[in-house]
């Protein structure tokens, strides 16, 4: 019997969690512990009060991904639950995607850099790809490029690169707020989103 069903009410987000520690515990990898994580749930939702405005069923269904994953909320940069309007949204963050790749057998490569104007940078996606880039000392300027590299232990390798446009495009939509990102973190996740679309990804260690 759910908690809603007992009070004759709706259940609460916190509540609905509690209900549902079965379900989240048989989807979480081994090496995961389902209380650890189910406290993880929790504290996320005193964190960020307005996930307890959330449909209480569309935050568990996103820890429910996210412990399909094996990924943890608000730790180190997983993963985020973020409110929108009623519903709650999984957000893999960089060290998420990062995970889910070096958890797979095959890989050996992993980056994502900005280049900027007075770089050395150059490149060619023909028949016989390269690139290379050598980033300037001291003054580098505009940032004019974004570009991400994945590599296996078969040695197959590839690589995309993303103007600024490209990479806002990319991210329309989605919210910064007022987070200090020096060194572009967000915008270099984006562009290493796309080459992992064609990279195998573990979701189990």
């Amino acid at each position: 019997m759910t908690v809603e069903q007992h009070s004759g009410k709706p259940a609460s987000v916190a509540a609905t969690i509690t209900n549902y520690a079965p379900l989240i515990a048989e989807a979480l990898p081994k090496h995961l512990d389902p209380d650890r994580f189910t406290r993880l749930a929790l504290t996320t939702l005193r964190k960020t009060p307005q996930l307890q405005q959330c449909n209480p069923e569309s935050f568990v269904g996103a820890l429910l991904t996210a412990s399909a994953l094996g990924l943890e909320p608000d730790v180190n940069g997983e993963c985020y639950l973020v409110p929108y309007k009623r519903e709650c949204t999984l957000i893999v963050g960089y060290q998420g995607l990062a995970k889910l790749f070096w958890q797979h057998p095959l890989s050996a490569r992993l980056s994502a850099e900005y280049v900027c104007e007075n770089d050395e940078f150059h490149y060619d996606k023909g028949l016989n790809p390269y690139l290379t880039h050598k980033p300037a000392t001291g003054e580098r300027g505009k940032i004019i490029a974004y570009y991400a590299i994945v590599g296996l232990k078969n040695g197959a390798q590839w690589f995309d690169v993303f103007t600024p446009q490209q990479i806002a495009t990319l991210r329309a939509g989605s919210r910064k707020g007022n987070i200090a990102d020096p060194e572009h973190w967000l915008e270099r996740k984006t562009a290493l989103k796309q080459v992992l679309k064609l990279a195998p990804k573990a979701t189990q260690m």
